[in-house]
């Protein structure tokens, strides 16, 4: 299901008009609705406003396929502090700016995000973007750059940062290949 989809189908479930929408997310009527017809790219901002307006975390705006394996114990029980993820079977999420992010976590229901990012080349977020918590990213293959509060890091293979995520960051491909990166936050915020 496209974001648009969704949005529209959250909408509908929790019973509100466009209007109603509009005035809990202070996004205007007509960009939540280019938005739900998938006319417009919604900033990360902009994602957050809506979602906060649902209640909800912006990861449920996009497609989740329900794909992790659960362990079992030695007695066939399966244990909720145990999970596997397959490489075939990761969540993804489609960033509106052309990144996404494979979950290597079950889901966001624990105390860690953990993610296998990929931005290709030219990818950038344009907007800083804050919320509470701690990351923690290495850079696998590629050239990272990070604006993060008043400092520019350049990340390239093997180097690795670690940041307040209340200090307004964004991040951006600058080299010629895929960015690829395992990334952590906590407390999960998407």
């Amino acid at each position: 299901m496209e974001l648009g989809q969704k949005l529209k189908a959250l909408r509908f479930q929790n019973r509100m008009t466009l209007d109603k929408l509009s005035q809990k997310s202070s996004v205007s009527k007509s960009l939540l609705s280019q938005i739900e017809r998938n006319i417009s790219v919604p900033t990360v901002t902009t994602l957050q406003k809506i979602a906060s307006a649902f209640g909800v975390p912006i990861s449920s705006l996009f497609s989740e396929n329900k794909n992790s394996a659960r362990v079992s114990n030695n007695r066939g029980v399966s244990s909720e502090r145990v999970a596997v993820v397959r490489k075939g079977q990761r969540k993804k999420l489609i960033m509106p700016w052309g990144a996404w992010q494979e979950m290597l976590c079950p889901d966001l229901r624990h105390k860690i995000e953990f993610f296998y990012l990929h931005y290709p080349v030219g990818t950038k977020v344009e907007e800083f973007y804050t919320h509470e918590g701690e990351e923690c990213g290495v850079v696998l293959e590629g050239k990272f750059k990070g604006i993060i509060g008043d400092q520019t890091v350049i990340l390239a293979a093997g180097d690795s940062v670690y940041y307040d995520s209340s200090i307004p960051h964004r991040w951006e491909n600058v080299g010629r290949t895929e960015v690829r990166a395992i990334w952590a936050i906590t407390p999960p915020s998407f």
